[in-house]
């Protein structure tokens, strides 16, 4: 079969169908390609006096296959706070990987602190 512009096309519109509408997700051997803060910080003044105004270093996030994360642990300084909701967080440095989704908010493992 020879490749033609037409088919071409065909082959990328079903590829992003599958991914859900969202052509940045393309799934390979089921790890998901995601944008994900590095480093966030706090979005409210309450926040940024209750656990510092500083900027924190990602250690782990929640990831769906969709590429959606809805929760971040960061660690702040030397205290790591887990749990945190991406509503409450502001974006300070992104970049993209990819892994496998957890599919799930993972609440067993407390390290320091939680925002659950």
């Amino acid at each position: 079969m020879k490749l033609t512009k037409e088919s071409l096309r065909e082959i990328i519109k079903e590829v992003i169908a599958e991914a859900d509408g969202h052509p940045q997700i393309l799934k390979k051997n089921k790890e998901v390609a995601h944008n994900w803060a590095t480093h966030m910080e706090w979005k409210s003044s309450t926040d940024k006096n209750k656990y510092g105004n500083v900027v924190g270093e990602v250690i782990h996030h929640t990831l769906f296959e969709d590429g959606t994360i809805t929760k971040y642990d960061v660690k702040f300084g030397n205290k790591t706070i887990k749990n945190i909701p991406t509503s409450m967080l502001e974006v300070v440095e992104l970049q993209e990987h990819s892994h496998e989704a957890t599919e799930e908010d993972d609440d067993d493992e407390k390290e320091e602190g939680s925002c659950s």
